[in-house]
């Protein structure tokens, strides 16, 4: 290929078409790309190419050829003189002249070189690409070459990308100009932009950057790739960084991104892979990304004191979360009396805010920041299947305190201590059954769980034979009528699935509608013997002491037996509650107990010889530990062995439920 001029400007010639158009005509289809970073540089590039650099000697891009023909040589002599002085209207006048004197000259190619270089800096795109493309069909190697060449650069202006990347892809490593490298990777890399593809876009200027070109053209290309790699999608950076040659300029640059991308979508191994790449080809990695390197490296360290623990501690949920947060502390033994000593437990703690994308973030700061051995919680659904996927990617065990059966799917780090709505519908309604009861109904608030437990009883109901009698949802500020609609379903016992403090005064009101739950005594005249299924929520020591005596009879889903009202607990179980009472001055409650016995179900794997993460939750489901929640114990699928169990309430005692008695009677 005949060489052009070792260096050009990088703006139109003063007094050129260029300058006279505002460059407009080589910028409209450069507008037409995604990326609007080519245009000042492509233009000067091709400004200089076509029109000729002034100030840098005759032009010598069109090729060399003889003719014996004086006349043809005289006007082509002038044509070309007048486009080195930069009278470019003469020039192209003088072009046209000789095609028309001397249309079969040899120097005809020429002309229509340089004419279709002046037809393209004025914008005549199509007539200039005419001329172009019968310069292409010429015999002479270096003619036809430069015409496709120049065909190339139209088409490209044309908006035919793919035509123009067809005849210049070619051309790649062939040029000796500067300026031909320059133009050629220029103009390739506006089309790959314009077609969408970045990243080769990327890798023409980065080949631009390491040519034989102007020091101007390589900055030029340097700005433009950190403009191109800022608006990278992240699957492209992943491409360029395994693609691009490492000693480029672009590679550590994409590198940087790649590496803040990884971390950001908490792809911690590919964080740790990005990072021992840059630092093995001695990339410098400032600020917050040596942090980001540093904290992904460190997920592989374990500490085996440390605990973490992502609660509510704030929101809607902050009081569940308070008393999981107490059951931990105290399962610890913290805050201790004395120095902490080597064998001192840590307890991390994060508050999810019942905020899916806070508790995710939350394991990724008790893993890379504390490097904790397991993790404790969150509670809430959304937050638990959140923390759930993330702990399984960082390899953490997590022992949720959720009762969504769905948190374990995220794979086998992940454990759920707390039984489902599912598992406590099934136990209340066959404990119903056992006891004579045949048509069930639920009373239930419209929130989620009132719903969940709905749909399980509706479905235990059809499973064991019974009749589910129907739904009362129920408005807290009108009570009344909706017990009285609770009251004119014919059902045997009903579910209130609801927390005790709605309990209170739900209960009441659904007896001095007529529904009496009662141990087999009498009720009043007009009213029916029914009994109450109560889930766990629903439970806790006030309830007894309040409305007790409209729950005689009662059926309790239990996960945790810790009180001092004479319940079926443990030794063990009373203990923890005795002195959970003592420190706190409140009874605990599922969600503290939970919290105690997940603590203590990880020390256990630890002191058993469990070294890594990975054998902690190895030994999670062997453990027999004693624990104070029913539900505690792991089965091999990381659920709970045994979710509840079902209490039945005389006086002021939760006991087990005896066989069943005769019939109440009325008044």
């Amino acid at each position: 290929m005949i060489a052009l001029p070792l260096s050009m400007p990088l703006a139109a010639p003063p007094g050129s078409p260029f300058q006279r158009l505002g460059a407009t005509p080589l910028l409209v289809p450069l507008r037409t790309s995604p990326v609007g970073v080519f245009a000042p540089l492509v233009i000067a590039l091709w400004a200089c190419a076509f029109l000729g650099c002034p100030k840098r000697g005759p032009d010598s891009t069109l090729p060399v050829l003889t003719t014996d023909n004086a006349d043809a040589e005289r006007d082509m002599r002038e044509a070309r003189a007048a486009m080195d002085n930069q009278e470019y209207d003469v020039a192209e006048a003088g072009f046209r002249r000789f095609l028309t004197t001397h249309p079969n000259d040899a120097l005809a190619p020429v002309a229509r070189l340089g004419l279709g270089r002046m037809l393209l800096a004025r914008g005549e795109t199509d007539a200039a690409l005419q001329e172009f493309r019968a310069a292409a069909a010429h015999e002479d190697v270096r003619v036809s070459e430069r015409g496709r060449f120049y065909s190339g650069v139209a088409l490209q202006l044309r908006g035919e990308s793919a035509e123009a990347l067809e005849l210049l892809r070619p051309m790649v490593g062939t040029t000796v100009s500067p300026a031909d490298t320059a133009l050629l990777l220029q103009t390739l890399a506006a089309a790959h932009a314009r077609l969408g593809d970045r990243p080769a876009a990327v890798e023409a200027l980065d080949l631009l950057v390491r040519s034989a070109v102007p020091t101007s053209d390589r900055d030029d290309a340097r700005s433009q790739v950190e403009g191109l790699i800022r608006q990278l999608q992240t699957d492209d950076v992943q491409v360029l960084f395994d693609r691009l040659d490492r000693d480029g300029h672009a590679w550590p640059l994409v590198g940087r991104r790649a590496l803040r991308d990884a971390f950001e979508n908490a792809n911690l191994d590919r964080v740790r892979t990005v990072a021992s790449a840059l630092r093995e080809h001695r990339v410098p990695l400032d600020g917050d990304l040596r942090t980001m390197a540093l904290r992904a490296e460190r997920t592989t360290e374990t500490d085996l004191r440390a605990v973490g623990a992502i609660l509510p501690l704030s929101g809607r949920g902050q009081e569940v979360g308070r008393h999981a947060l107490e059951g931990l502390m105290l399962a610890a033994g913290l805050p201790s009396e004395g120095p902490a000593t080597p064998t001192t437990p840590r307890i991390f703690f994060r508050d999810s805010g019942d905020d899916p994308e806070r508790a995710a973030r939350a394991v990724d700061d008790l893993v890379t920041l504390h490097q904790v051995v397991a993790i404790v919680g969150p509670v809430g659904r959304d937050a638990s299947l959140a923390a759930a996927r993330r702990a399984q990617e960082l390899g953490v065990p997590m022992l949720a305190l959720s009762p969504d059966p769905r948190v374990v799917d995220a794979g086998p780090m992940v454990f759920r201590l707390l039984g489902t709505a599912d598992d406590e519908a099934l136990d209340l309604v066959t404990a119903a059954r056992d006891r004579g009861a045949r048509r069930i109904a639920v009373v239930a608030p419209t929130h989620a769980y009132g719903q969940a437990m709905t749909s399980a009883v509706r479905g235990h109901c059809e499973d064991l034979g019974l009749e589910f009698a129907g739904t009362v949802e129920y408005d807290p500020a009108a009570l009344q009528q909706s017990a009285q609609r609770a009251a004119q379903i014919q059902a045997d016992a009903f579910v209130l699935p609801d927390h005790s403090r709605s309990l209170m005064t739900l209960v009441p009101a659904l007896t001095a509608a007529g529904l009496f739950s009662t141990n087999g005594g009498t009720v009043p005249r007009g009213a029916r013997a029914v009994r109450f299924l109560v889930p766990s929520v629903g439970y806790d020591e006030a309830l007894l002491r309040t409305t007790g005596r409209y729950l005689q009879g009662s059926l309790f889903a239990r996960s945790f037996l810790a009180a001092d009202n004479g319940e079926s607990s443990s030794p063990y179980a009373r203990s923890f509650a005795e002195t959970y009472r003592a420190r706190y001055q409140s009874s605990p409650d599922l969600y503290a107990a939970g919290a105690f016995d997940a603590f203590h179900l990880i020390r256990s794997a630890v002191d058993a010889g469990a070294r890594t993460r990975g054998e902690v939750a190895t030994r999670l489901p062997t453990s027999r530990t004693e624990t104070v929640s029913i539900s505690s114990r792991l089965s091999p699928t990381r659920h709970p062995t045994r979710a509840t169990r079902i209490f039945e309430l005389r006086g002021t005692s939760l006991t087990t439920p005896p066989r069943p008695t005769a019939p109440a009677t009325r008044q």
